[in-house]
């Protein structure tokens, strides 16, 4: 391939990227997201269209290039990558009040207090509040986030007590994601630019570098789980395992399947290291879960396949026994059928999150990077489609936590993606990551189409 040719697709692929980085460019003028929320979920929308069409141009041209030119790509997009998300931490974090529990949560524990044992609104805290102490979201309600969360949210307040420092935690965490997902990809002989469904996704850019959602953390320590066990390396897949949980408890549901084949001191030693970091916490007796039982009890919202049940049964609790009672059976149906580990976690990640009460648009990054090694179309689509979420803050009060939510919203996220997944599994069955390989051998990115 001529010096010219490269140069040309290289152009391509930057011009692709410099869409992506105008529309953060124009978030970034926009400012307060949630004040101007139609116009941010339109630029949003806007970048996810340049996101799918930069990923299928990458797709269909991928085979057309020689291996040299193809790790050039990979390279120019995990760069690319990196540079968006710096230029997104310019917008700022508006969209979403979280982070300003997790900097109360550091501060709280730097002050050597149990994070678990009060709620900001506690009069015992009073001392710690300061001007962003007005920004907490549910004040009366304990925090809900597990230990190893706490730690993170404790450096980051240590090393600057301000946003900035939650933005670019969540912002590693993305790149440690992008970098593990790239080495799960070269044991499965993957294309490279797979990485790219990931790396250059508008919501995985906006919830971590500008909304400083750390679940990028939860993510990286999922990948390094199924990278250990790609790599024929049980205890490490074991305790990353454990690592995801303690960051945020949705990793449970690789626990199953994962662990099935495992010896039984696997699962012994994924509860002591559970179990033990929760033990430095245990004087707050209640209230380590206190918060989980309010958000399990009235949390609603952008409900996907839940919302069907909702509608089905005309009750919330019935909905959610018969959400619990299809997940277990499909759990159990998994597990007799001995399906590979990270296929059969990741149906059961994407059936747990549909029927969810309540799916925040970050929520559906979950299971975005095995959605790419997947090629997920239909997943990619609701992840593009997710910031439409958004639009319940159109006419809603700042101050408001009593939004309504329009009905339209959720059948536009997941309506044309269900036409996607038929459509796929039609023509080649259930979208699913590739099967674990009994000897992982270390392939290139050229290996596979």
């Amino acid at each position: 391939m001529s010096n010219a040719s490269v140069a040309g697709v290289l152009c391509r692929v930057l011009g692709w990227w410099a869409g992506l980085a105008g529309c953060v460019i124009l978030l970034a003028r926009v400012g307060d997201l949630r004040a101007n929320p139609r116009q941010a979920v339109i630029i949003l929308i806007i970048a996810g269209a340049v996101y799918i069409g930069g990923c299928t141009w990458l797709h269909l041209s991928w085979t057309k290039w020689p291996p040299d030119l193809g790790r050039k790509v990979v390279l120019v997009v995990c760069l690319g990558a990196v540079v968006l998300r710096l230029l997104i931490l310019a917008v700022p974090p508006s969209l979403s009040d979280d982070l300003y529990r997790f900097r109360w949560d550091g501060k709280v524990q730097a002050a050597g207090l149990n994070p678990y044992a009060e709620p900001p609104a506690s009069t015992y805290l009073e001392d710690l509040r300061d001007p962003l102490w007005e920004e907490i979201n549910y004040p009366t309600i304990r925090t809900i986030y597990p230990p190893l969360a706490q730690l993170l949210f404790t450096i980051a307040y240590r090393v600057h007590g301000g946003l900035i420092a939650y933005q670019v935690l969540a912002l590693l965490g993305d790149l440690i994601v992008i970098i593990t997902l790239l080495a799960c990809l070269r044991i499965w002989q993957l294309p490279g630019w797979l990485v790219a469904i990931y790396a250059w996704s508008p919501l995985a850019m906006i919830e971590s570098a500008s909304s400083a959602h750390f679940d990028s953390w939860v993510i990286a320590a999922v990948l390094l789980a199924v990278h250990a066990l790609l790599r024929g390396r049980p205890t490490l897949s074991t305790v990353a395992l454990a690592a995801g949980i303690l960051l945020k408890t949705w990793p449970l549901v690789f626990v199953p399947l994962f662990l099935r084949n495992r010896p039984r001191w696997h699962w012994l030693l994924l509860a002591a290291l559970v179990i033990g970091a929760y033990l430095p916490y245990v004087g707050a007796g209640f209230g380590l879960l206190h918060a989980w039982m309010e958000y399990t009890s009235r949390w609603l919202f952008n409900d996907a396949a839940f919302a069907l049940l909702r509608t089905l049964t005309g009750s919330l609790a019935m909905a959610k026994g018969l959400a619990a009672m299809i997940l277990l059976g499909f759990l159990r149906y998994l597990w007799r059928t001995d399906v590979d580990p990270v296929r059969g976690s990741y149906w059961l990640l994407v059936a747990t999150v549909l029927l969810t009460p309540a799916i925040q648009p970050w929520y559906l990054l979950w299971p975005l990077p095995l959605a790419a090694a997947a090629m997920d179309a239909g997943w990619i689509l609701v992840t593009a489609l997710a910031p439409l979420a958004y639009w319940i803050l159109v006419g809603a009060a700042n101050d408001s936590n009593q939004w309504v939510e329009p009905t339209w919203v959720r059948f536009v996220i997941y309506v044309p993606a269900l036409a996607v997944w038929m459509v796929q599994s039609f023509r080649r069955g259930p979208a699913a990551p590739p099967a674990t390989p009994e000897r992982s051998v270390v392939g290139s990115f050229e290996a596979v189409p």
